[in-house]
């Protein structure tokens, strides 16, 4: 049995550890989380229904989670095509005195493009379901301020586990993180509510 976890953690410990993978999780649930915040304030601002708003939200969170991974794969493939090309030049370069200031690229090393599409998307989903749940289990009168907080808070946390894996002061980081938030939900609120007294 040891044996067995050795051979699992050798094998996939530079997935788990990865900061790139870490990296595409925290952007995927950040975006998921003001992105579809907006979308579902903006249907609040035009005054929808609620059905239209929660189809609009999952419309949202569907799309987005695609496009995050898209994005991802397409960036990380680019990526590891950089870091293959490497090491064939190191593969080349073995027989020769190889430079000691230069670091080598080694084959674990390798970005793996459906790790970070996966985390992205995966991340994205479950950060776009906090304000989805936030605006659907709210009273009319409620949804607008409960979904401001959830938004709130979960950027916090998010931010929180950032700034603890990047080693730089909190405070920075969450009020950063809140104040795009608040900023995209001011911006997509005020256009719903002018496009919906259009209508």
């Amino acid at each position: 049995m040891l044996q067995v976890l050795k051979q699992w953690q050798t094998r996939y410990s530079y997935f788990w550890d990865h900061l790139n993978v870490l990296r595409a999780g925290i952007l995927g649930a950040n975006d998921g989380i003001i992105s579809v915040s907006g979308i579902v304030l903006g249907a609040v601002g035009a005054d929808l229904s609620n059905t239209t708003l929660l189809i609009s939200g999952i419309s949202g969170m569907v799309a987005g989670a695609c496009s995050m991974a898209g994005g991802e794969y397409v960036s990380v493939s680019a990526q590891r095509d950089v870091q293959l090309q490497k090491l064939q030049l190191q593969a080349v370069a073995d027989h020769q005195v190889i430079d000691l200031t230069q670091t080598k690229i080694q084959k674990r090393d390798v970005l793996n493009p459906l790790h970070a599409a996966g985390m992205s998307m995966v991340s994205f989903m479950f950060g776009a379901l906090i304000p989805l749940l936030a605006i659907s289990l709210s009273s009319p009168s409620w949804r607008l301020i409960n979904t401001v907080l959830a938004m709130m808070i979960a950027l916090s946390l998010n931010a929180t586990v950032s700034a603890g894996h990047a080693a730089v002061p909190v405070r920075k980081v969450i009020l950063r993180n809140i104040l795009v938030g608040v900023a995209t939900a001011l911006i997509t609120y005020v256009m719903g509510t002018l496009l919906g007294g259009q209508v």
